[in-house]
């Protein structure tokens, strides 16, 4: 039944992820033409004095872009479920709600830490060609929340979509804008570097409310 049930996520959100994949290699590509354009123009003193001296994020441009992955896959994968009622249907076999939820869930997770694998590695690269080592340090520790916050987005929706009852999903988005926000708030280098643990902490407690949720959905608890 996992496999039956892994399939059709599969089926359902390929041509998204596809989508999604593209234009996060899109970004990463633009992003090693302007800074390639950047060193033709300039020598790699100024340019690495400038961005010491200012901070200045190079790759900057993904920032978002790791918000919206989460987001648009969360809005493709469950917003048919709902819509269509699919989810009562997956949630009258015989597994427990939180066990197909979960599952459900895990397909999407890990269609989105592939992209950001990609990313991080493609990212890895540039700065190495171009940049000192503390540059690529920096990079991993400043983006790491980036990637972090778009699974608590994508998470955030699901919980957002299922929530049956309609004041507790208002609560639920004004939460979740909040405490996505958190994720996205730094400037500059590292600025969350001691406070990574945390934020995989939260995430993982915003997944638990996933299965309530699932819970209150499957009862039609309102």
């Amino acid at each position: 039944m996992f496999k039956s049930l892994v399939f059709k996520e599969w089926l359902k959100i390929r041509w998204v992820f596809i989508g999604l994949a593209a234009v996060n290699f899109l970004v990463v590509m633009n992003i090693y033409f302007d800074l390639l354009n950047t060193f033709k123009v300039y020598s790699a003193n100024v340019v690495v004095g400038q961005f010491q001296a200012y901070e200045i994020v190079f790759y900057s441009n993904i920032k978002y872009i790791l918000l919206l992955t989460g987001l648009i896959l969360g809005v493709f994968q469950f917003f048919p479920e709902i819509n269509q009622t699919r989810l009562k249907l997956t949630f009258h076999l015989p597994r427990k709600e939180n066990k197909l939820m979960f599952q459900m869930v895990s397909v999407g997770v890990l269609l989105l830490i592939s992209i950001f694998l990609f990313d991080a590695v493609s990212l890895s690269i540039i700065c190495t060609k171009f940049l000192p080592r503390e540059f690529f340090e920096s990079m991993l520790i400043t983006t790491l929340p980036w990637y972090i916050g778009s699974i608590c987005t994508y998470i955030w929706l699901i919980t957002i979509f299922i929530e049956p009852n309609w004041v507790k999903k208002t609560i639920s988005i004004l939460v979740a804008v909040g405490i996505v926000s958190l994720f996205y708030a730094g400037e500059g280098y590292g600025k969350y570097a001691f406070s990574i643990w945390y934020f995989v902490l939260l995430t993982g407690f915003c997944s638990s409310i996933i299965f309530l949720s699932a819970y209150n959905f499957k009862r039609g608890i309102c």
